[in-house]
């Protein structure tokens, strides 16, 4: 795997990929699932578009490219579709992954929803997995791909970065027990993307996870093992989960611990990020063959049209950096 620090060093701002529904307070784009289809040699790309409150995260978008810049929308599955498929009523969305099976060849989408409780089930954040024979659809409900419940992951089970590692799927998420509770990073591990084991929540260097904390990026295979490389959330700002750093870790699945690699702050290379807090903690990264690059798409906070950081309040575009891998 390319050194994660030379990703960071050699990183430039390449543009913007997708802006947000509106300009208007609490209106994003991003928190995306990208890949590059090896046989078609086109690029995949998944978001959410999300509004103010009460509509939220409203549907995911499916994009697809031929050199992983330009993109056009190719389907959706709204809020609607998702309870339609699952009998289940969704109050918004979040993250997602886009994988395909190497094995079957199928795409899985895990899709982050916020789930409306009823007498007998109580409302919280979940994944869907929602498989399809093609990314243009149509997709088909199958089930969640893990389930909330234990005590440090009964309120969400979400936002995971999933990644295939000799042919072994890892999956970072996002867990916590309670509303506004301790907000950690948990692993499961499945061997065909389907059936998926908890692990629990990962120590970091040996030492207890800070009271909150959150990865998203990419999972590759490293030397060492599993390699996560992405953005690690550490705050949060009216409710609204932000990042800072740049961080890897090795995953080391059979101690249950995240041994660190690299951090450094994440410092604007565009004019399309705050200067104080630049990114809302969403990045996927993903290695163009075609080109000889590292591509890292980076939900970012717009610095003009966001007055106040905050879930109500930021305006967040989806954007894109690049690493050459050969100098020109």
């Amino acid at each position: 795997m390319i050194p994660p620090s030379y990703i960071f060093s050699n990183r430039r701002f390449r543009g913007v990929i997708l802006d947000p529904p509106d300009f208007n307070p609490g209106s994003w784009i991003g928190a995306s699932g990208a890949i590059v289809d090896y046989d078609s040699k086109e690029f995949w790309l998944t978001v959410r578009p999300r509004k103010h409150p009460p509509l939220r995260g409203y549907e995911v978008q499916i994009y697809k490219s031929r050199d992983g810049e330009s993109y056009r929308l190719v389907t959706s599955i709204t809020k609607e579709d998702l309870k339609t498929m699952s009998g289940i009523t969704v109050a918004s969305i979040e993250a997602q992954q886009l994988i395909r099976d190497p094995e079957t060849g199928r795409y899985y989408l895990y899709v982050s929803v916020e789930t409306q409780g009823t007498e007998k089930t109580e409302g919280g954040w979940d994944t869907f997995l929602l498989t399809s024979d093609d990314p243009s659809g149509p997709w088909s409900f199958h089930g969640l791909s893990w389930k909330r419940g234990d005590s440090y992951d009964r309120h969400e089970a979400r936002d995971a970065t999933i990644g295939i590692v000799d042919g072994k799927y890892f999956a970072l998420y996002k867990a916590s027990g309670e509303p506004d509770g301790r907000t950690n990073v948990a692993l499961a591990t499945s061997m065909n993307g389907t059936e998926w084991r908890k692990h629990g929540i990962l120590k970091i260097d040996g030492a207890k996870q800070p009271r909150y904390l959150q990865l998203y990026g990419g999972i590759f295979a490293s030397s060492m093992g599993p390699l996560f490389i992405g953005l690690a959330r550490r705050y949060v700002i009216e409710g609204c989960g932000i990042a800072k750093d740049f961080e890897a870790y090795v995953i080391d699945y059979r101690n249950m611990n995240l041994e660190p690699i690299f951090k450094n702050e994440w410092n604007p290379l565009s004019p399309y990020e705050r200067p104080d807090y630049p990114t809302h903690g969403y990045m996927n990264l993903l290695f163009d063959p075609f080109k000889d690059r590292v591509l890292l798409y980076v939900e970012a906070i717009d610095p003009k049209y966001t007055k106040k950081i905050g879930w109500r309040t930021q305006v967040d575009r989806l954007i894109m950096y690049e690493t050459k891998l050969k100098s020109e």
